[in-house]
């Protein structure tokens, strides 16, 4: 229904061996919740505070986090955020 039908190689478990292996299937059968965990840490990194989304997606520390969502932290735009959440800006 959602038209991800294309085929693409990714891995797969074989249950015979028990080992992943490369195939070609469609892409719905690599969807997995995973991806909207991250998906969600990604796109709502610096719009809701990190320790709520570490709490949300189960990290105890930040720099594991950021390493997840594959960013770093950028402390003038951490910095920014706060003068303007403390409204010193705007």
């Amino acid at each position: 229904m959602a038209g991800i039908d294309e085929l693409v190689s990714g891995f797969k478990n074989n249950p015979k061996t028990r080992r992943k292996e490369i195939v070609n299937a469609p892409k719905y059968e690599f969807v997995t919740s995973h991806i909207m965990r991250r998906s969600f840490a990604s796109n709502y990194y610096g719009k809701i505070e990190t320790p709520l989304l570490m709490n949300i997606t189960g990290h105890s520390k930040e720099s594991t986090f950021l390493t997840y969502i594959g960013t770093h932290q950028n402390k003038d735009a951490l910095a920014d955020l706060f003068m303007q959440q403390a409204g010193v800006i705007w």
